[in-house]
C-alpha cells in the first residue's frame, strides 16, 4: 500500500512539474517577447520570482493532482 502511494506521488510530481515548468517557461518567454524589462537586473528578478513561485506551488499542487490520480485509478 505505502508503495502505490509513493508511486502515485512521485507520478503527480513529474505530471506537476511539468505542467507548471511549461506554464511558466511560457510565462517568461512572454515576458521576454513583450520587452517588459529594461534592464538585465529587472529580468533576473522576474526570473526569480518566477522560480521562487515554482518551488512554492508544486509541491501543493502535487498533492491535489495525487488525490485525483487516487480517485481515477480506484
Amino acid at each position: 500500500m505505502l508503495k502505490q502511494i509513493f508511486s502515485l506521488y512521485i507520478e503527480s510530481l513529474l505530471l506537476t512539474t511539468a505542467l507548471i515548468g511549461g506554464l511558466s517557461g511560457i510565462l517568461i518567454l512572454a515576458r521576454m517577447a513583450s520587452r517588459k524589462d529594461k534592464t538585465a537586473k529587472a529580468r533576473q528578478a522576474h526570473l526569480f520570482d518566477v522560480l521562487l513561485i515554482d518551488i512554492l506551488t508544486i509541491p501543493i499542487l502535487s498533492f491535489a493532482v495525487m488525490g485525483i490520480l487516487l480517485v481515477l485509478k480506484a
